[in-house]
């Protein structure tokens, strides 16, 4: 189930922060800006345990009203379920379609996945990460349809 951020969700945003981005992962403060100042586009998957109850945020995507993805994580026990491109795909519908995203050049796996769901390279950004380019990445309106 996607849902609108809480914060009651910051500890377990920020572990799949440390998770996902070890080099850099953003803080408490950053996670709570963007709720404050984009309280709608600041989503996160929740996965329940039918037989328990309990639910756990599996992923969060934060995203500006225009369609730039600011940042997407999936913990690393639930990748490979689809839960980042329905993330993705919740954005997309927002925005009827159109989105864009910075990646490192090297990412293959965020590569990959993008250009799975209609992405295609718009610019390169030079030492965007310091030690490494970005490719810029979009979608616009009359891409492939999200899977």
């Amino acid at each position: 189930m996607i849902r609108k951020f809480t914060n009651s969700d910051l500890d377990a945003i920020l572990r799949i922060e440390q998770e996902a981005f070890p080099k850099s992962p953003y803080n408490g403060f950053i996670f709570l800006y963007y709720a404050e100042a984009y309280p709608d586009n600041f989503l996160v998957y929740v996965c329940d345990d039918t037989g328990t109850g309990l639910s756990e945020i599996a992923g969060y995507i934060i995203f500006y009203p225009q369609g730039h993805i600011v940042s997407i994580a999936v913990h690393p026990a639930y990748r490979r379920r689809g839960i980042g491109t329905e993330l993705v795909a919740g954005v997309l519908k927002i925005t009827e379609g159109i989105a864009s995203v910075e990646v490192r050049a090297s990412n293959e796996v965020a590569k990959t996945f993008y250009k799975r769901l209609g992405f295609s390279l718009r610019t390169i950004i030079p030492r965007y990460y310091g030690d490494e380019d970005a490719l810029v990445l979009v979608r616009t309106g009359t891409d492939m349809d999200a899977k």
